[in-house]
């Protein structure tokens, strides 16, 4: 039995249970952050577990009853949720253990509600092995999104087979050739690959189902970024680039433009340091900013004094304002630009982006917002279907999941 406890008509907080014999298993147990904002701010804070579970920004107690395992399809807070709230022993299965633990650290570090977002200590943490059947028939399979790793979730039943997306897109900023050597085969491709395998029922996201976004593609940022790089080159001066420190594709495509177009990187954050670690062999120099990243590498660290034109500079949404008030990088400030990655969720960075771009245009630097989703848009749909060809869907992470169901019936005849 599939039961959908959460998200079902919501942007996040996803909670899907499912109850097969003596074992039942959950798929994302994230927060409910519309929900969060309803009644929290900066002043009114989180007192506890008890009572976010009672407003709803986070699952019900009850709701993890005999879970036999817990499956997080990646680390944005509206899927991993609170790992504190998790009542009783399980399992928990993580897309990377040393994410975890990087991020672990902060949170325990913070003076706010994100000290809860670890586990306790009788949880038995895992971390996803993928493309391989698990204990419980789980197959987990790579998918691109603007959080690293991400998975979707085949699950081989008694009654049926079952397939949750988490978040995905179809168009990532690797492409098809560079996804398979750093991350490896994608849900698409290995459903096309095995058309052996039967999709009873397709538990699938719609982000950008009903919305009226304009459907900006990773090729279309990649090549706007291009653009104003080459106009910036002529003067000299460096390009700013935040991003969320779990955004593993974009920072790889901002290496990669560096490298095409000769500009000199750097890094001015711990947590865009250490997700750059994770590439076995970068396609340009990473220099680290010494006075922004301190823990201990193999990495040459150099000034921000040393940082000259012609140089792309990588730092977190967080970080940006601090670099920019940084009295020894003034010398380099001659007429940069700063490229804004809107974060998903948005409201997980806890930022106000009207009072960044108030502190750029305060130092005379040039900024620009850009999103590429790290959600399929709807024109996918029909692509999405013709692969996985489920006999029926239930919609999940969407705000029009009639008209999700609609469009699915219509691009492939589900039900």
């Amino acid at each position: 039995m599939i039961e959908i406890l959460s998200g079902e008509n919501s942007i996040g907080g996803n909670f899907v249970r499912i109850r097969d014999g003596d074992k039942t298993l959950v798929f994302d147990q994230g927060i409910r952050f519309d929900i969060m904002s309803r009644y929290y701010s900066m002043q009114v804070t989180p007192q506890g577990i008890a009572e976010l579970r009672r407003l709803g920004v986070i699952p019900k107690q009850e709701w993890y009853m005999d879970a036999s395992g817990i499956y997080i399809s990646h680390m944005h807070l509206d899927h991993l949720g609170l790992l504190h709230n998790i009542p009783s022993e399980t399992r928990v299965y993580l897309p990377s253990l040393s994410v975890y633990e990087d991020m672990k650290e902060r949170w325990e570090n913070s003076s706010s509600w994100l000290q809860l977002v670890a586990g306790r200590y009788f949880l038995e943490i895992r971390e996803i092995k993928p493309l391989e059947e698990d204990e419980n028939g789980v197959i987990p399979l790579p998918v691109s999104h603007s959080a690293y790793p991400a998975y979707a979730f085949l699950y081989f039943g008694r009654e049926g087979t079952i397939l949750y997306t988490g978040d995905f897109r179809v168009d990532g900023f690797l492409g098809e050739e560079r996804f398979l050597e750093l991350i490896g085969e994608d849900l698409l491709t290995y459903l096309g690959e095995n058309p052996d395998v039967r999709v009873d029922t397709l538990i699938i996201e719609g982000t950008n189902v009903g919305s009226n976004r304009t459907p900006i593609s990773p090729d279309d940022v990649a090549n706007m970024i291009r653009r104003i790089a080459i106009s910036q080159k002529s003067s000299q001066a460096p390009m700013l680039f935040t991003l969320h420190g779990l955004d593993f594709e974009y920072a790889y495509l901002i290496l990669e433009i560096a490298k095409e177009l000769g500009f000199d990187c750097y890094v001015a954050s711990a947590q865009i340091a250490k997700l750059l670690e994770r590439i076995p062999e970068p396609p340009v120099e990473i220099n680290l900013v010494e006075d922004f990243v301190r823990y201990p590498t193999m990495r040459e660290k150099v000034s921000l004094e040393e940082i000259g034109g012609n140089s792309f500079i990588l730092t977190s949404h967080r970080e940006i304002v601090d670099l920019l008030r940084d009295p020894s990088f003034r010398p380099a400030m001659r007429s940069p630009v700063a490229v804004l990655s809107e974060p998903e969720p948005e409201v997980e960075e806890a930022l106000e982006y009207d009072v960044i771009a108030n502190w750029l245009s305060a130092m005379g630097v040039q900024h620009y917002r850009m999103r590429a989703s790290g959600h399929y848009y709807p024109y996918q749909l029909t692509r999405i279907m013709s692969v996985v060809r489920p006999k029926d869907v239930k919609p999940i992470h969407t705000k029009s999941p009639d008209l999700l169901k609609r469009l699915a019936s219509l691009s492939y005849g589900s039900t």
